[in-house]
């Protein structure tokens, strides 16, 4: 992980040497030096990670990255610590300055001797680092120890993982009927991927050993690859596997002259004879024995991509019908190895790890009832992964059945699941996937541990954190965003995040940490100085953190805490309820003078004018509560890239404004402004008319008033993603027309205020000028009255559409939206809300062939009697849902016949929709929820 804090610094000098170099008058020359040293440094880091080490230098490489670590954080303490004196000497008048001088030209001299000590201090570890290494080198011997504990880890885990098999009955199924099924001749390779411990070793024994597939198939086979793969290892296993003893005996040349030699002699000798081979020649002998058979072969454990490349040849298709398994970690392998989807294994569910659990612990016999509901407790807290559930359960066999006994594990299980050799099967099973992690991923990883426990995580967020905490540093051309998302999906890809919330459009917006891969991470990061969890049982632990992810009411940290702030870069606050007084705001400024990363809770009831103090900030996050002005001094913030004045919750809005100062455009690298109230610009814009914001993506919401419309106009956002606006005056089509000049816009989100669309003055002119917005793909409206007189013409390009609040659709409103070639995405939502009297009621009609690469369509709070589908209508249609309809009796039977549907979802249906659907029979392959 010292990589990381090293290329991190890197950055951050490269950055200051680029764009601040009037902040570093004095010691410029110096931090160029440092800068040089580092990138000696970092690139031995790099290259050292990848060599083979014995036991002697590893214990030296661990101290080594920790002094160059330690080394490392002080000189970006310094550097910055300096920058923020330069910044408020700076501020000062003439004559602040003249009293200042000798102070500031005393902190440039002491900041080039420290600089100095810490290049001197950095070539000695790395000089002293050769050298022990060489001395350790010529001493030690193969060491063993080590290799061998982990590999007796590894068959412990996976004992552990084959041990009392419950559930599994449709994933195997479903694993069995990929293996038979499919094309009858061709070879086939199936893969199952999980995260560790989740059961994939399990469940492909399940199906290697069921009598179906061992009926199916003539020649079996089961090799274990791991993280470590050897192909000749390989190879050898698999002949061994393969054939019978005299086959394998005759083929290698070696015949047995004594009726009473051992079977331990005859499989020496076998293997002997093998080894003789050629990679290539075993290669070929795998591939003369299966040729002829109808095979199938498990590959357990696979991690790399080039492992299956180099022993692929081995396995010949003949047009038998052969099949492989592949067990892995990696989505990447299993797309790499197969034309078919993966098998994608879930968590267990309760009831499949309470079965899981008892059968362990009481071994065939009944369970008391009294420990029911106390067990089930317990195995919660596994979060339903087999593999700590069979350790915990193992532990527990042993132990009294007693209320009391269970009580002592309840709320530390994690405790009773690491504390000895025989347990830490977690450890190694979760860690291998850690350490198989390239360095650029592990601080994303391990910053997963910051969010409290079972916590959705939303992406949008996530990924800002990363880019402002520098994890993202090699990204060329590209948007660091863009990148930052390709570091999600690959921890995605390897089973280490859990998908939540995906939009089709958007892809994935929400997701999760399993508890235990939770927990690795925090113990990782307090032993790589990354963040420090701070909660109620550890508040009064001295410490000095870098960043600190508070999990206690914050009045209550800042009473108590007796932590040292001075070095801390970010700061979050898990209580999302409380807001942040004028105290609390007085101990952020005192404390926490070099600040990245502020993420706070509710809100604020005033956000205090010496804001701009934080030079450092990149990243400010805080609900909109009683907050209705930002300070001018934000302007001060150079450094900041992502602002969010937004509530956790998604439909929260307030009518009240926040009020920004137009000097905002200043703001060289924010990237990204959020806020659930809309932003109102105060102040004069002649002094910054030539001021461009070229990193602005994201604003929203914004009052589009002549102020915003006069930025836009004057290309002050050219590069401008997603823009969402409210509306709040009646002659707008001239405003909504400078959103052409936003030649990257991609999303726009606009509210028209409820009064206005009551006028109704003007509307179809304003719709009509979306049409011209032809790079648009995504376009929400809310409160748009009525699409019956107005034919409206949308952005030829859309391919989300979300229509919300509107009273209701006509036949040739509706064929319009059926027109939209690229149309994914259709979310109608009506304005239904409980009161029949005032909404209307109206057919709805699909024209033919309408919506031709529609694949979801939402439908809410409508009074809808009749739904009628013409026939080509939504051909393509994937997701149905219809939520909130209470007098639409039924769903075209036109759907049914949709070979593409898989999920039908109906929410609050009438009575004469329960029925119908209660009777309804559909094909196997959709699903229909009645809720």
């Amino acid at each position: 992980m010292v990589d990381s804090v090293v290329s991190s610094l890197l950055g951050h000098l490269s950055q200051l040497l680029q764009h601040e170099a009037n902040l570093l008058f004095g010691v410029e020359d110096k931090i160029k030096s440092l800068q040089n040293e580092l990138e000696i440094i970092n690139a031995y880091l790099k290259t050292s990670s990848k060599g083979n080490k014995n036991n002697n230098n590893k214990e030296i490489e661990k101290t080594v990255r920790r002094l160059i670590r330690e080394e490392a954080h002080q000189a970006e303490d310094v550097i910055d610590t300096f920058i923020a004196n330069v910044v408020i000497y700076k501020r000062r008048n003439v004559v602040g300055r003249m009293f200042y001088s000798i102070a500031h030209a005393k902190l440039r001299r002491n900041v080039a001797e420290k600089i100095d000590k810490i290049k001197t201090t950095l070539k000695e570890i790395h000089e002293h680092n050769i050298k022990y290494n060489q001395e350790s080198s010529n001493q030690s011997t193969s060491a063993t120890e080590e290799e061998e504990r982990k590999r007796s880890l590894q068959r412990l885990r996976r004992n552990v993982e084959e041990e009392n098999v419950v559930g599994f009955v449709h994933e195997s199924e479903a694993v069995i009927n990929r293996l038979i099924e499919g094309h009858p001749l061709h070879l086939n390779v199936i893969s199952i991927i999980g995260m560790g411990g989740l059961g994939k070793t399990t469940l492909a024994r399940k199906v290697y050993n069921s009598d179906k597939v061992k009926k199916h198939f003539n020649c079996h086979a089961w090799v274990s690859v791991s993280n470590e793969c050897r192909t000749r290892e390989l190879l050898l296993g698999l002949l061994q596997k393969l054939m019978p003893k005299h086959d394998y005996e005759s083929r290698n040349g070696n015949k047995i002259k004594k009726k009473g030699k051992k079977k331990h002699n005859e499989a020496v000798s076998n293997s002997q004879g093998f080894s003789s081979l050629s990679d290539d020649e075993l290669k070929k002998r795998v591939w003369e024995f299966l040729k002829l058979k109808k095979y199938l072969l498990i590959l357990d454990d696979m991690w790399k991509i080039q492992d299956w490349d180099e022993i692929k040849d081995a396995f010949p298709d003949e047009n038998k019908g052969s099949r492989i398994l592949i067990t892995s970690r990696l989505k990447e392998v299993a797309l790499h190895t197969g034309r078919d989807p993966p098998y994608y294994l879930q968590f267990l569910n309760e009831e499949q790890s309470w079965e899981l659990f008892y059968k362990k612990v009481f071994r065939g016999e009944e369970y008391p009832c009294d420990l029911e509901s106390l067990g089930k407790e317990i195995v919660k807290s596994c979060g339903g992964l087999p593999l700590s559930i069979v350790v915990l359960a193992g532990l527990l066999a042993n132990k009294e059945k007693s209320h009391r006994e269970w009580s002592k594990v309840l709320g530390h299980v994690n405790w009773y699941l690491t504390r000895d050799e025989e347990t830490k099967v977690k450890d190694v099973v979760l860690k291998l996937s850690f350490e198989d992690l390239p360095s650029r991923l592990k601080p994303c990883f391990l910053y997963l541990g910051i969010f409290p426990e079972d916590s959705e995580i939303h992406v949008r967020r996530l990924l800002h954190l990363w880019v402002a905490e520098g994890f993202i540093q090699e990204t060329g051309s590209r948007d660091a965003y863009d990148v930052a998302e390709d570091y999600l999906y690959e921890l995605i890809d390897r089973s280490l995040i859990q998908v939540a919330r995906v939009e089709d459009v958007k892809g994935v917006q929400t997701c999760r940490i399993h508890d235990l891969l939770r927990d690795l991470c925090i113990l990782e990061s307090k032993e790589d100085k990354i963040f420090e969890v701070c909660t109620e049982t550890n508040i009064l632990i001295r410490s000095k953190p870098r960043r600190l992810s508070v999990h206690s009411t914050i009045s209550h940290y800042v009473s108590s805490s007796t932590k040292d702030h001075s070095c801390v870069r970010s700061l979050f606050v898990s209580d999302q309820n409380y807001l942040v007084e004028n105290d609390e705001w007085k101990w952020l400024t005192k404390d926490f003078k070099l600040v990245r990363v502020l993420d706070l809770g509710l809100g604020s009831s005033k956000i205090p004018s010496n804001l701009g103090n934080f030079i450092h900030l990149r990243y400010l996050r805080i609900g909109p509560e009683g907050i209705c002005s930002v300070p001018d001094s934000i302007c001060n913030l150079q450094n900041l890239q992502t602002l969010c004045f937004e509530r956790s919750s998604l439909f929260y809005f307030d009518g009240n404004p926040i009020s920004f100062p137009y000097g905002i455009k200043k703001l060289k690298h924010l990237t990204h402004v959020y806020s659930n109230r809309r932003i109102v610009l105060r102040g004069s814009s002649s002094k910054l008319d030539g001021e461009v914001m070229w990193r602005l993506q994201t604003i929203g919401f914004i009052a589009l008033d002549k102020k915003t419309t006069y930025l836009i106009e004057k290309g002050s956002f050219p590069k401008l993603r997603t823009i969402r606006v409210q509306i709040f005056k009646v002659d707008v089509p001239t405003m909504l027309l400078c959103l052409q000049k936003l030649m990257h816009l991609n999303e726009l989100e606009i509210k028209f205020a409820v009064f206005l669309v009551r006028i109704d003055r003007n509307l179809e002119e304003v719709l009509q000028s979306l049409k011209h917005l032809t790079h648009l793909s995504i376009l929400n409206i809310t409160y748009l009255p009525n699409l019956v007189t107005h034919v409206t013409m949308f952005p030829p390009n859309i391919t989300k559409l979300a229509l919300v609040c509107i009273d209701r659709l006509n036949d040739d409103g509706m064929k319009v939206i059926g027109s939209l070639a690229k149309l994914q995405i259709f979310i109608l939502s009506g304005s239904f809300d409980g009161n029949f009297d005032l909404a209307p009621c109206f057919d709805l009609n699909f024209a033919q062939d309408g919506f031709p690469q529609l694949q979801e369509f939402q439908m809410a709070d409508f009074l809808i009697r009749n739904w009628k589908l013409a026939n080509g209508s939504m051909s393509r249609l994937q997701i149905l849902t219809v939520d909130n309809c209470p007098v639409l009796d039924s769903l075209p039977s036109e759907l049914w016949s949709l070979t593409t549907l898989r999920k039908v979802c109906v929410r609050k249906p009438s009575d004469a929709m329960a029925a119908m659907l209660q009777n309804l029979e559909v094909n196997n392959e959709c699903e229909l929820i009645v809720e």
